[in-house]
């Protein structure tokens, strides 16, 4: 076996589908498939075998998954310290940020800082799933979170608030006691501790919406009250916060890297820029009117 084999059977194991490995590996399905039965017609045996639940590796499978996570940890840290000996202000340089905050107030900080460091090759990300900066996944991480790994670098800058909205329409053709909320799902639990902080507590809960892009288009829609990020729906001319209506704060914004990019030039500058960006847009993040 390679490199290659051990990834390959790493990747089926994690995503427990040959699509879901091809997928994560970059390559087709087929060559996965064939592959696979290759590796598993070997001396040590089957490697992986197939459950209703997907794959699941055999006691011989579980070597050689050990055996490729410690491979992958070794070969992230390599590219790590040798990303972290670049000291010029060019060279490639990822960000993770928010998908709601790129789209919302950030694309035109990200084009400045392109514009003022154009030997720079950025790559932006823009999702909400956790990235892993131990594995590389980006350099540096804009996220709001609780309690971070302890082990990144960076800093905590401050917390974005929500508040009570509806178009404006909805308000003003709708009598307060039937004003209708859009729901969340049970397992969003702060939604439902919010919710007991307002003047509307007890007024109707209408349809669920999972996603937090999913309400703020459903109140755009006419659907009814709800939450959203101030970032978010103050700026927007069809949504008004609702009289009365509480400013919440939720979890803190950090600015994250990784120990070993941190003391590259590419990244130093990218952290004093965004945080700079970030305490910019800090009345808009917080819900301040005034």
């Amino acid at each position: 076996m390679d490199w290659n084999d051990y990834r390959l059977v790493l990747a089926v194991v994690r995503e427990k589908t040959i699509r879901g490995a091809a997928r994560s590996l970059g390559v087709n399905h087929a060559t996965i498939s064939r592959r696979l039965s290759h590796l598993n017609r070997g001396t040590s045996g089957p490697l992986v075998q197939k459950s209703p639940q997907g794959f699941w590796p055999t006691r011989a499978g579980e070597a050689i998954v050990e055996a490729a996570e410690k491979m992958e940890l070794n070969s992230q840290e390599a590219l790590r310290k040798l990303r972290a000996v670049e000291q010029n202000l060019s060279g490639p340089l990822s960000i993770s940020f928010p998908v709601l905050v790129l789209q919302h107030f950030l694309f035109d900080d990200v084009a400045n800082f392109a514009e003022q460091y154009p030997d720079i090759d950025l790559t932006i990300d823009s999702t909400d799933n956790l990235v892993d900066l131990d594995r590389a996944e980006a350099d540096i991480v804009l996220r709001t979170s609780a309690n971070p790994p302890e082990h990144w670098v960076g800093r905590r800058l401050f917390r974005y608030a929500v508040s009570l909205y509806a178009h404006r329409d909805y308000l003003a053709q709708t009598r307060t006691d039937d004003l209708t909320w859009i729901g969340a799902p049970e397992g969003a639990t702060r939604w439902w501790l919010w919710l007991k902080e307002t003047p509307y507590r007890n007024n109707p809960v209408g349809p669920t919406v999972a996603g937090i892009s999913g309400r703020f288009g459903a109140l755009k829609q006419h659907f009814g009250i709800g939450w959203a990020a101030c970032f978010m729906a103050d700026p927007d001319p069809d949504l008004v916060r609702l009289p009365d209506a509480p400013v919440m704060k939720a979890d803190p914004f950090w600015l994250l890297t990784h120990p070993d990019f941190a003391k590259t030039s590419r990244a130093r500058v990218a952290m004093k820029y965004f945080a700079e960006v970030m305490q910019s847009h800090r009345a808009l993040i917080q819900g301040d009117l005034s």
